[in-house]
């Protein structure tokens, strides 16, 4: 694995505290319902972030570069078997939105105060916007609710985030 994937996930694991996590599954009621399970709330949590630094992988390829660290390290079940694509949609699905629509807005906030250097011109705080298109599963109800791109097979959803300094 890569050095910059590495540095990745370790800056997603150290910026997302655990416990901002498990309060988030908490107030939306996703915890997990029986012990054992091979994809637990939290991780999943961990998991949809990572989609994000990992787009051009397919699910089971995120949850390879999820692993990976942890087989290097030591911090790893042998008897845990990679999930298939249709595992991890299910754990997904399980989770919701609603938990990470939370965290989001728990931890989301401007990392510059007033008196950081460059962080500020003309009395306005500096921002980045970006943006990414997700694919969806190709549903009536998610082709109703975000259409489907001219020339495409499958509804598709654009997010564009803005970002304070």
């Amino acid at each position: 694995m890569p050095l910059v994937d590495l540095i990745s996930l370790g800056v997603l694991t150290g910026s997302v505290p655990r416990d901002a996590v498990e309060g988030a599954i908490a107030k939306h009621g996703r915890q997990a319902k029986r012990g054992g399970g091979s994809l637990p709330p939290h991780v999943m949590m961990y998991y949809v972030s990572a989609l994000a630094l990992f787009a051009d992988l397919d699910y089971e390829g995120v949850m390879r570069k999820m692993a990976e660290p942890m087989q290097r390290l030591g911090n790893w079940d042998p008897s845990w078997k990679l999930p298939t694509s249709g595992g991890i949609t299910q754990a997904r699905q399980r989770l919701g939105y609603e938990p990470v629509k939370e965290l989001f807005e728990r931890i989301a906030v401007p990392v510059s105060e007033l008196l950081t250097p460059n962080a500020f011109r003309a009395g306005r705080r500096l921002v980045s916007i970006d943006g990414m298109v997700f694919d969806l599963p190709d549903t009536d109800a998610n082709a109703n609710e975000f259409g489907t791109p001219s020339g495409g097979a499958f509804p598709q959803a654009r997010m564009v985030n803005i970002t304070d300094v």
